[in-house]
């Protein structure tokens, strides 16, 4: 009867733990639902301009630093300043050593954290440097930005990009986000939880 008590109070201590974690749910997008590979060559500055149509949080920027051979084997550009600039605001560079593998289109990507932009916000993504620029994508409208071009254009404004954006809904969950009950929530939760542990304990106790 004591086993039996006692599993019930940690039952119940598992279900209050759990009643304090977010439930809401997982979305992330990127803003080009599918990008070509980088073959367009820049001797010197582009720049890609995105603008948020809606409040969304930036997570990464997929840098277009590589170009991919025919056999699959990325070739690196050396050299590469990179960088962002979020409205107004100063251009913020990138540590190169902390971007990601390169991807099959020649992309790395650089994780942002919680950034967020507001809704009628810019965000520009800079490549300085020997580099190359891809042509034509598709617009994902789930990520609630629009692209407003790349520099230079070849000729095609709007066409042309240097890279591609990740962002989700704020409130939403994504892995590496950082995630916290609200105090009140969280108070009344424990609260209740140990008055429903002391009970199963003073049960233990009658039946002993």
């Amino acid at each position: 009867m004591k086993f039996s008590s006692m599993r019930s109070a940690i039952v119940i201590a598992s279900v209050v733990a759990g009643s304090v974690i977010p439930t809401q749910a997982f979305a992330q997008f990127d803003v080009f639902s599918s990008v070509n590979e980088l073959q367009y060559g820049v001797n010197g500055t582009s720049t890609s301009t995105y603008l948020f149509n809606s409040s969304m949080i930036l997570n990464s920027i997929d840098f277009g630093t590589a170009t991919i051979s025919s056999n699959g084997i990325p070739t690196y550009f050396s050299n590469l300043i990179l960088s962002y600039q979020v409205g107004t605001g100063a251009y913020q560079t990138v540590d190169n050593s902390l971007l990601g593998t390169v991807d099959a289109k020649g992309y790395q990507r650089i994780y942002l954290g919680e950034l967020n932009v507001a809704a009628g916000t810019e965000v520009k993504v800079r490549i300085q440097g020997n580099h190359n620029m891809a042509a034509d994508y598709t617009l994902n409208a789930a990520s609630n930005v629009s692209y407003l071009g790349g520099n230079p254009d070849f000729g095609n404004a709007g066409r042309f990009y240097n890279s591609n954006l990740r962002v989700y809904n704020p409130g939403s969950t994504v892995p590496g986000a950082s995630v916290a009950p609200e105090p009140g929530t969280f108070a009344l939760a424990l609260t209740g939880g140990v008055a429903l542990i002391g009970v199963c304990i003073r049960r233990r106790r009658n039946a002993a």
